[in-house]
């Protein structure tokens, strides 16, 4: 029997003589009921110790590839043939950092929702890390109820109640993996019961994407200067949810005025549905205080939406749902149903790194950082076009949108701008109704550098101008 050896590979003798014989046997190499050679002859002929053989023929015997007959010699079980069987392993690519948005250096994206990655303080993050590991009763360890730890429920209630005015206690939190999947989970519940759903327009692609996939029927609703128009909403649909996010309308960056609230919660409780409040980036508000939460005003009617994804990073993979009592037990036990319950050791982490000020540090500390890069974006373009440029969305978040006159961003000037090295994306592209945003870009600038702003507008300017756009 021929099998190719390699005394210098990672992989032992025995698993290289153990995956020769076996290859050989489902290509049809060795057949059905053939006799194989005994232990002792095998390794004598491949230069290897008897007691390597015997630890390959007990795995294959283990496996069925082969089978023993008492006073006759071992044999190729039968049937074993695989037609097209490839052994050959899949080529490992090294040096992949498994990213969704890999980056290319040669391009400046001034894509939304990435918060500045450095700014995430790994080293207290770490030490708390390190002291709930250490310090944690191995009860602790066991499977957690579907809402989440308590500790961080606890401090979840306090810091919402402190900073965003939110009406909640502990039973009604639960902890996901992020905004994405609370999302899921309600048009989930409601996709079972009526699958009619109100969304402000334009919206997010992630929450649209949601709802297509759970085949929910969306009727949009305009959004203008002051977030969703509810002089719009329709009078003979009865919706299941709205979707709003009332504090940094997304993409546009508008805030809902109290009256508009008010309007939509009255909606809500006519047609007993729920309002879906997703707070996007309302903790990075550049003027005046906080816009208090829209749940505040009628816990029983509003889900309450957080992530930590743009506050701390992405990779955390930490958010939570505040949830009307009538909805508790539903949401967990789909949570329960989607993963059991979120990360325990980041879940007690974060909720020692919110009791500990850390969290109100970061975000003060953010804050000043995601301003100056908002005051540059601002100058920059009001520098190069002057009052060609309207901008909007510019006093919270890490992002605003800018109109611009006279210019529609065409697949075609878009093909331009990457081709000349910059990357933006537009209000059209959220928008379930097109046509009506078709001059504004979404600039982006949490996670780039001074240079890349500058740098990129000024690419942004040129390639217009070379257009004949403006």
């Amino acid at each position: 029997m021929y099998l190719k050896i390699d005394r210098s590979a990672d992989q032992t003798l025995s698993r290289q003589i153990y995956e020769g014989i076996k290859t050989n046997i489902l290509t049809g190499t060795l057949r059905a009921d053939e006799k194989l050679p005994s232990t002792r002859q095998l390794a004598k002929d491949l230069y290897v110790s008897r007691n390597i053989m015997l630890e390959v023929y007990d795995q294959l015997l283990a496996e069925g590839y082969i089978h023993s007959v008492k006073g006759s010699g071992t044999y190729v079980t039968t049937d074993l043939f695989l037609e097209n069987f490839m052994n050959s392993p899949p080529i490992i690519k090294e040096n992949i950092m498994g990213l969704r948005h890999e980056p290319n250096k040669a391009i400046i994206d001034f894509r939304t929702g990435v918060p500045n990655l450095s700014l995430f303080p790994k080293e207290k993050w770490g030490a708390l890390y390190k002291y709930v590991c250490e310090n944690l009763p191995a009860m602790q360890l066991d499977y957690h109820e579907p809402r989440g730890c308590y500790a961080l429920r606890y401090a979840l209630v306090h810091y919402l109640r402190r900073v965003r005015g939110v009406s909640c206690d502990p039973s009604s939190v639960l902890i996901t993996t992020g905004a994405a999947q609370a999302f899921t989970m309600i048009t989930k519940h409601f996709s079972m019961q009526n699958k009619e759903v109100l969304a402000e327009d334009p919206l997010s692609h992630g929450i649209l994407d949601i709802l297509k996939q759970q085949n929910m029927s969306v009727h949009p609703v305009s959004a203008d200067a002051f977030g969703i128009n509810t002089s719009l909403l329709p009078k003979q649909l009865y919706p299941s949810l709205i979707f709003t996010t009332p504090s940094h309308q997304f993409p546009t960056g508008s805030v809902l005025p109290i009256k508009r609230r008010i309007d939509l919660i009255r909606y809500a409780r006519e047609k007993l549905c729920y309002i879906v409040e997703d707070d996007y980036d309302s903790e990075f508000r550049f003027e005046g205080l906080p816009i208090q939460s829209m749940q505040s005003l009628d816990p029983e009617r509003v889900i309450y939406i957080g992530t930590f994804s743009k506050i701390l990073c992405p990779a955390l993979r930490l958010g939570y749902m505040i949830i009307p009592p009538s909805l508790t037990h539903a949401m967990q036990n789909i949570k329960y149903t989607e993963d059991i319950h979120s990360p325990v050791l980041e879940q007690l982490t974060l909720a020692k790194f919110i009791e500990n000020g850390y969290l109100d540090t970061h975000i003060r500390k953010s804050k000043k950082f995601y301003h100056q890069k908002n005051q540059l974006v601002i100058h920059t373009l009001k520098s190069k076009f002057k009052d060609k440029v309207s901008i909007t969305g510019h006093t919270a978040g890490i992002h605003l949108a800018a109109e611009f006159e006279s210019v529609n961003f065409t697949p075609s000037l878009l093909s331009h701008l990457e081709n000349n090295g910059v990357k933006v994306p537009t209000v059209e592209e959220h928008a379930l109704i097109k046509g009506l945003h078709t001059r504004e870009l979404l600039i982006g600038y949490g996670s780039l550098s001074d240079d890349e702003i500058v740098r990129g507008i000024d690419i942004l300017y040129q390639t217009i101008k070379n257009c004949r756009e403006i």
